[in-house]
């Protein structure tokens, strides 16, 4: 019968002050497993804390100068709890057969003499056993994963759903402040009021521009998110022309890309499927992020944009679309936070991190959703996939409800405010 494990891919470490009895056991057993040795407890302790990830299989004598072999198992089960220990000795001492129970949590107390085919059966079981353990422990962490990956996304989608709800009434605080500031240097003229007079006047004019240029960008972001209610999206969605879209898009940036010499490829199928949906809202998606690559490219660079139908049942459902650039790709952080709202960036940051935000606040609502990733040969890739029909968007009370839960549950911002940052 074919064997369906490998016994040689975990060691079996075998502790015995006897030296004959070490050399024998390595001899029978080691054609089919691998042996380590040691000679005393503390030797064997050694090579559990350097080479505890390779051994599967703790076999022990009890009765050894200096530690006993309880005293072992007891200190390996809290060093390496997932290592399988077996006591073995030639004395009949039920005390002992207590303390490796319960110290030691023994998988099997073996007596000597060895019987040669009963070791074999008991060493493959052990082995067995441990590598049983191995297969649950990695199903396991695959699985928490993915579970908080998904995690992650819901909490992400959550704000976007209240961004889309709250936008309206944050843009009307902002265009206020927008409005007072720019009034500001009107009325310190009509008023008269000499600008040598204040302490630091250089530092104050610096301060209004720099607010206005955050009010205004701040305004611009939300306005990408705006300017409809979820429920008029849905009925101005009309199928569209991708294609025609997306080529129109990159006729208007024809310009900005000329001015870098950033060469666009285009391979857009004309036999694509139209996609029901807002046609301002849908090219809005390629505009930012076609907008982003020429900020942050180098002059020279070059850009290829795919799309391919998703087929399901042989009908199409969907259709990414691939942007790939040849640029520095996009730094390890920006990674793990470009669609993180809670991320900090700094004020002379690049824009990708805002931008890809309001790309993938416009993705989401289409029912679509997108990946950031650096490729192998180096650049940046982004794959997005729309659905063809987006589903309803849920009701921005209930996803503020949903919101909020979703934020006390959120671990990096509670951490984020408990430090001050």
């Amino acid at each position: 019968m074919q064997n369906l494990y490998d016994y040689k891919r975990y060691a079996v470490l075998y502790v015995d002050d006897e030296e004959m009895a070490l050399k024998y056991f390595e001899k029978t057993f080691g054609n089919e497993f691998r042996i380590l040795t040691a000679t005393n407890a503390n030797e064997g302790l050694k090579l559990i804390e350097s080479r505890g990830d390779e051994i599967g299989v703790l076999l022990t004598d009890q009765r050894m100068p200096g530690q006993k072999g309880v005293q072992l198992l007891e200190r390996a089960r809290q060093i390496r709890p997932k290592i399988v220990r077996m006591m073995i000795t030639a004395f009949a001492d039920f005390g002992v057969t207590v303390d490796a129970v319960n110290l030691g949590n023994v998988f099997r107390y073996v007596s000597k003499p060895l019987q040669v085919e009963d070791m074999r059966n008991t060493l493959r079981r052990a082995m067995e056993f441990f590598l049983l353990q191995r297969e649950r422990d990695d199903l396991l962490r695959e699985k928490l994963s993915v579970l908080q990956n998904m995690v992650i996304t819901d909490r992400v989608i959550s704000l976007g759903v209240l961004a889309s709800g709250l936008c309206q009434n944050l843009r009307n605080p902002l265009e206020a402040v927008q409005t007072f500031l720019n009034l500001t240097p009107t009325k310190l003229r009509q008023e008269s009021v000499d600008m040598d007079r204040l302490q630091d006047p250089s530092f104050w004019r610096d301060f209004h521009s720099q607010v206005l240029k955050q009010a205004g960008r701040i305004s611009e972001l939300i306005g990408e998110l705006d300017g409809a209610s979820l429920a008029d999206i849905i009925k101005a969605e009309t199928p569209v022309d991708p294609v025609e879209i997306i080529r129109t898009v990159v006729a208007e940036l024809q310009p900005a890309l000329a001015a870098k010499n950033i060469r666009l490829e285009l391979e857009l199928p004309e036999e694509l499927p139209a996609i029901s949906t807002e046609k301002t809202r849908f090219a809005r998606i390629f505009q930012l992020l076609l907008q982003d690559e020429i900020d942050v490219l180098p002059a020279g660079s070059r850009l290829a944009l795919t799309a391919k139908a998703q087929r399901f049942a042989e009908k199409p459902v969907s259709i990414q679309f691939t942007l790939q650039d040849d640029g520095p790709g996009l730094p390890q952080g920006a990674l793990r936070s470009v669609f993180d709202p809670f991320a900090i960036r700094h004020e002379d940051a690049p824009d990708f991190g805002l931008n890809l935000m309001a790309v993938f606040f416009l993705v989401y609502h289409h029912g679509g959703h997108i990946q950031a990733e650096n490729t192998a040969s180096q650049g940046a890739l982004f794959k997005i996939d729309i659905p063809l029909l987006a589903d309803l968007p849920p009701s921005t009370a209930s996803s503020s409800r949903d919101f909020v839960t979703k934020v006390l549950m959120n671990d990096l911002l509670w951490e984020r405010l408990l430090a001050g940052d």
